[in-house]
């Protein structure tokens, strides 16, 4: 056994013990002792025939959307002639049945200079020109192609060219339309912007191309034979000039680079996830990871842009297999790769931008998931859910190999990397909706145990560890934070050194630090550069010292020689391997501690925090930001384990010291009891469910419950439900929730 490892029952040495102890008294008194100035003590029948009653769980934990089916997109769906199911893995073809289906990325319509800059404009919505599949089928009267761009305001906002090579020696590498020589020969160019379109300059009467603005569609067929014969394939995307083509106004180019944000057509192969070289400095790799150098999968593109010369970006497509019907769609079942959702919420079109927000608004979302080898459809995997960085996205940790190869491949468990609709959403609202989202769509192509899952994250990663393991305890077996700020006002609340008022410490109310108290049942590994340039010491510290204060398992590692880029660059993550384990979800523990913080729920995407495991649908009071319930079963005893802080020296993976708190089991335990203990404090209504609690409904249940104002108690079970009115200060109350076999 590790020195992190625990024994099983949970411990809070934090708060006055005086109060636990009153509650204690109050069990040794008869049923008819009256505690305080509560509601005093009666015995009160459920009646009804209830032996052997369902046991009725507690609600399911986290988010209700993370176990919705995935939805169809609109913009992906099959539609008319077209029937193939999408990709919807990026960096992907396929033949299925007729089609030849290429899967693109969302945001990568960055040009030659990897950057986003469009026209100013609500019809641009920051993101026009951004290829997010194309699909090709052979038709009685020649080629149809479908284009879907991932926005679309207006019909004619973006303009779409695709170079055809039917293999002769009379092609031209100038396309034309304003787009110049692109290095690539071809015999046709097909360009279509919504209002219109051309083959070879020759427009297209109306009825032979069409566009759909719900579904960000472009579809036209090409009176030209292929027959059996294989044609290579090219395509570009920009910004319309109004006159059929492609507008140099603004965008990331300079004058000798060609007015395009995206080349279709592009593979995994095209655009290999190579952010580093083994020659690089830990100083430059750090900077990689705040760059994102090739983190949208398009640096080949910008530098097939930049020297004008797209020739290897193109797919070959063998007319004779759509002919035959072949089906080969090439998912990858192993390994790393990026994956597209359909959000439930359309957010509208495009990118906003506006700090510090960042939401990324279309209703394509990507992840990126790693599956290790070992993952057998059939046989649930571990889960870790891994959270960007701030100014990162999805692609990160491919920058980051050896902790997919620790974290994930040596662990067998599978990897989840969300976007969180953006590089700084701070894993709250549009980025906490988009995590689950993921989550959601991830629990329904690979097998997934929920008793085994993690949590993980750098830097605002870090950050989003501790928010989720607090948020949703009940989801998580451990967690693993790397230089993570608990607000993100790193230099807020956490580095006054007082736990205090946290929610008006800093201009974000979201501080972590108001929410220790719910991490009981999932210890934290958390990593901190002593030079730490980003996230001060002092801070991490001072969330550390909040675990001491709760009594709440943790070890916090302090690195002195580390900054915060060092982790990322030395890339070696064994001991956070060896703390994740094979850990496993609490799912019925004996005490609850949950506080519960309105303001960082989101009504909009039916996002809350009211409770955990058996305590649930906690309601704060009026006046109160926040209100906290600390509950006991005593159903099998209860014995409180010890906690003892320890320290000591490791050079593993470099110089650190390594403090935290571990449990040891208590030789004083309580005796087993049908109860339970409750405090509250700001909380004005509670529902516990009590078959979870291990109660026994056919015996009388005594409650034992302190709080500082008045408060509504629901008691559900398969058996009944019961609700309470209980005064303000201390009461007991005896409740029959099965009157059939009571020995009332």
């Amino acid at each position: 056994m590790s020195e992190d490892n625990t024994t099983q029952q949970p411990l809070d040495s934090s708060r006055d013990p005086s109060r636990r102890s009153l509650l204690r008294t109050a069990g040794t008194a008869t049923a008819a002792g009256l505690l305080g100035t509560g509601l005093g003590t009666g015995v009160t029948a459920a009646g009804g025939d209830c032996p052997g009653a369902d046991h009725l769980e507690s609600p399911r934990p986290g988010p209700e959307v993370l176990y919705e089916d995935p939805v169809a997109s609109p913009e992906l769906e099959p539609t008319g002639d077209w029937e193939a199911d999408p990709l919807l893995v990026c960096g992907r073809t396929g033949y299925d049945d007729g089609e030849f289906l290429s899967q693109g990325w969302p945001f990568d319509d960055r040009g030659a200079a990897n950057e986003r800059e469009y026209p100013d404009g609500d019809r641009y919505a920051n993101n026009a020109a951004d290829l997010l599949e194309i699909r090709t089928r052979p038709t009685r009267d020649g080629v149809a192609y479908r284009i879907v761009l991932n926005t679309m305001v207006e019909p004619d906002a973006a303009i779409v060219a695709i170079g055809i090579d039917t293999g002769t020696d009379e092609g031209r590498t100038d396309w034309s339309h304003g787009l110049g020589d692109l290095g690539a020969s071809v015999d046709h160019v097909l360009a279509i912007w919504g209002t219109g379109a051309t083959l070879d300059g020759e427009p297209f009467p109306d009825d032979a191309y069409a566009v759909d603005l719900e579904r960000n569609q472009l579809e036209v067929e090409v009176p030209i034979d292929p027959g059996r014969e294989t044609w290579r394939q090219y395509a570009v995307s920009g910004v319309h000039d109004g006159d059929g083509g492609f507008s140099r106004e603004s965008g990331p180019f300079d004058p000798d680079e060609p007015p395009v944000y995206t080349v279709g057509f592009r593979t995994v192969a095209d655009e290999p996830l190579e952010f580093r070289d083994e020659e690089s400095e830990v100083e430059e790799l750090g900077t990689l990871l705040v760059d994102q150098e090739g983190m949208w999968r398009a640096a080949e593109q910008a530098e097939a842009l930049e020297e004008r010369d797209i020739a290897d970006l193109g797919e070959d497509v063998d007319f004779g297999r759509l002919e035959d019907g072949d089906v080969d769609r090439s998912i990858p079942t192993a390994g790393y790769h990026n994956r597209l959702y359909a959000s439930r919420y359309d957010l509208g079109d495009g990118i906003d931008l506006e700090e510090p927000r960042d939401v990324y608004q279309t209703r394509v979302q990507p992840y990126s998931v790693y599956v290790p080898e070992s993952y057998e459809p059939g046989e649930p995997a571990s889960l870790l859910v891994l959270l960007h960085s701030l100014n990162s996205n999805y692609n990160q940790y491919a920058a980051s190999p050896n902790k997919l190869a620790q974290l994930g491949e040596e662990r067998d468990a599978i990897v989840l990397m969300p976007f969180g609709r953006g590089p700084a959403g701070w894993w709250k609202n549009e980025a906490e909706l988009d995590a689950f989202e993921a989550w959601a769509d991830l629990r329904s192509r690979y097998d997934i145990d929920p008793d085994r899952v993690t949590v993980s994250g750098y830097s605002m990663g870090g950050h989003g560890t501790y928010r989720f393991g607090s948020l949703y305890p009940d989801l998580f077996g451990r967690g693993f934070a790397v230089v993570g700020p608990a607000d993100e006002s790193v230099f807020g609340g956490p580095t006054d050194g007082v736990y205090g008022d946290y929610s008006t410490a800093s201009e974000n109310p979201q501080n972590m630090m108001r929410v220790t108290d719910n991490l009981r049942h999932v210890p934290l590994l958390v990593w901190a550069g002593m030079l730490d340039e980003l996230v001060p010491y002092t801070g991490v510290r001072n969330y550390r010292d909040r675990l001491v204060e709760h009594g709440y398992r943790h070890r916090l590692d302090s690195f002195p020689q580390d900054d915060h880029f060092t982790f990322f660059g030395h890339d070696e993550w064994g001991p956070g391997k060896d703390y994740l384990g094979d850990a496993s979800v609490e799912r019925r523990p004996a005490r609850v501690t949950y506080r519960s913080v309105p303001e960082f729920g989101n009504e909009e995407y039916d996002i809350s925090h009211d409770g955990a495991y058996w305590v649930r649908e906690i309601a704060v009071g009026d006046d109160a930001a926040d209100g906290v319930v600390d509950a006991l079963s005593l159903t099998d005893g209860y014995a409180e384990p010890v906690a003892r802080e320890f320290e000591t020296e490791s050079t593993d993976p470099r110089l650190n010291t390594r403090e935290g708190m571990r449990w040891r089991s208590s030789l004083e335990r309580r005796p087993a009891e049908n109860a339970i203990e409750l405090e509250c404090a700001d909380v004005a209504a509670v529902t516990l469910y009590v078959d979870d609690a291990g109660v026994d409904t056919t015996e009388p249940l005594e409650v034992r419950v302190e709080t500082d104002r008045a408060l509504t108690l629901t008691l559900r079970s398969g058996a009944s439900e019961r609700t309470l009115e209980i005064g303000a200060g201390e009461s007991s109350e005896t409740v029959v929730l099965c009157e059939t076999g009571s020995s009332s």
